[in-house]
């Protein structure tokens, strides 16, 4: 298996952009994860936001909640806090909020910029609201990384509130809704809260839309190793061996010829395709090796 390993690796170094091939350096060779955390300073705009596409698909240079999202998720990947970064982004995502401390995952002028044709499709997936709209999805996602950060910002703490009150009291059935829950669960420093969100999230994801429980995956959609990656996550309980087995046994069989893995969607040009799948052959790479599918050495 360390072929596929091997292969994997070669994609990454191959057609990744900087910020996997680094990540790929803080998870396998050592690397410190400083690396990191200038890599996605050098994302920030002047008014404390994230931009210059991100998040692949979305290609416009203006800062974005989306991007405020990739990049934490990538500081919380490489287990590096700066907490001066943090309080930036919050002034920012104070700056695009509602009265309830909510963010939308774009705002329209990101529709002047190449995006992936999903994006534009009028939606009525719960848990996923219209182009500008503010919602869960992605402001408890985002809320958890910052908690992960330890910063302290009074934005923060109104959209946590305002997350926590939603999926306790009105939950959406939606594995992406369920998946920014589950950023909460991992970081949010109250941890009976965060334990009743777990219990949500158990009663709800295996009847979720967009969440796939058993292998093969032949379509779009979230599966068990999306929300336990690594055999010691807190939601690995809530999948069973063979749930587990099944998804690991068909995510080896995904790699391609190239050594990298495929992404499910059209993508808006041949570099975000390619940014996307280094995303995913490291998810791949990294779910594989710490369930002891392949090894490194």
């Amino acid at each position: 298996m360390n072929e596929v390993y091997n292969r994997a690796r070669d994609f990454i170094f191959t057609h990744a952009r900087l910020l996997e091939r680094r990540l790929y350096q803080v998870h396998f060779n050592g690397e410190s994860p400083d690396c990191i955390g200038q890599i996605v300073r050098a994302y920030q705009n002047s008014d404390g936001g994230l931009g210059h596409a991100l998040e692949p698909d979305v290609r416009c240079p203006e800062s974005q909640p989306i991007f405020v999202n990739i990049g934490l998720a990538a500081l919380a990947e490489a287990k590096y806090r700066d907490a001066q970064l943090a309080k930036s982004l919050c002034n920012y995502l104070q700056s695009v909020s509602d009265n309830n401390g909510l963010v939308p995952f774009f705002s329209e002028i990101a529709l002047q910029s190449p995006i992936a044709a999903h994006w534009m499709e009028p939606t009525t997936t719960p848990g996923f609201n219209p182009i500008g709209v503010p919602g869960f999805n992605p402001t408890a996602e985002i809320c958890g990384y910052l908690h992960y950060q330890g910063v302290q910002h009074d934005w923060l703490s109104l959209a946590t509130d305002t997350c926590c009150n939603m999926i306790l009291n009105d939950p959406t059935s939606e594995a992406h809704y369920l998946f920014c829950a589950s950023r909460l669960v991992e970081y949010l420093a109250d941890r009976k809260v965060a334990m009743n969100i777990l219990d949500v999230i158990a009663s709800l994801l295996p009847e979720s839309q967009f969440f796939i429980s058993a292998a093969p995956v032949n379509t779009y959609g979230l599966t068990p190793l999306h929300f336990a990656p690594e055999p010691d996550s807190i939601f690995r309980p809530l999948f069973t061996k063979e749930q587990i087995d099944g998804h690991l046994e068909d995510l080896v069989s995904k790699q391609e010829a190239d050594g990298g893995w495929p992404i499910s969607w059209e993508a808006p040009g041949p570099a975000s395709v390619l940014e996307w799948r280094g995303r995913w052959t490291l998810d791949a790479i990294c779910r594989l090796v710490a369930y002891g599918v392949i090894n490194n050495e």
